[in-house]
């Protein structure tokens, strides 16, 4: 009978892993560096990961670890908490080209682009649960497809901050998530 995967390593591992991608890159990040960085043997690591691009994604989901939320009562007080929260995960510039990195490798490499996709489906969760408080109050129209509003939601800011490299101000926030909420109120 195999032994269960120990949490204390897996915690070593992730630690050390984030601090290579935030020092030294992406590229940087294989499973020896990791192994010597957090004294965890490459065998151990193996069993909780299956290669060094699993690492990476596992320690940068970990990194912009989903949270909930508050529900402030508003489709809009929700949405400014979610564009809050971004805002402080992106703020670092290391973020951002860690993000430009993994992009660009998810577009060239089909088996990472699926490890990428399933990373961005945790980051989903905060803004895909304010979409949905804000239907059940009744603040989004209906027949909106709540998949597609995310990323109508999400491109002003994503826009503005990876792409335009410009900083996101609260006044940026309080008049996207204006315009946002008027576009998915009900007709």
């Amino acid at each position: 009978m195999a032994r269960p995967l120990s949490t204390a390593a897996r915690e070593k591992m992730i630690a050390a892993a984030q601090e290579v991608v935030t020092l030294d890159g992406v590229e940087a990040c294989t499973i020896e560096e990791v192994a010597r960085r957090s004294g965890v043997a490459k065998t151990t690591i193996y069993r909780h990961f299956a290669d060094a691009d699993e690492l990476v994604i596992a320690a940068v989901s970990e990194m912009i670890q989903a949270t909930v939320p508050p529900d402030t009562g508003s489709l809009q007080g929700d949405l400014r908490a979610v564009v809050l929260a971004f805002r402080s995960i992106v703020a670092h510039p290391t973020f951002r080209q860690l993000f430009a990195t993994m992009l660009s490798r998810a577009i060239t490499d089909p088996d990472y682009a699926e490890l990428y996709r399933r990373a961005q489906e945790l980051r989903h969760v905060p803004l895909r649960l304010a979409l949905q408080r804000g239907l059940a109050r009744g603040e989004v129209d209906p027949s909106i497809d709540l998949e597609q509003a995310m990323y109508f939601v999400q491109g002003p800011f994503v826009g503005k901050r990876m792409v335009d490299n410009v900083e996101v101000t609260d006044h940026d926030i309080d008049v996207f998530v204006d315009l946002i909420t008027k576009a998915l109120a009900p007709g």
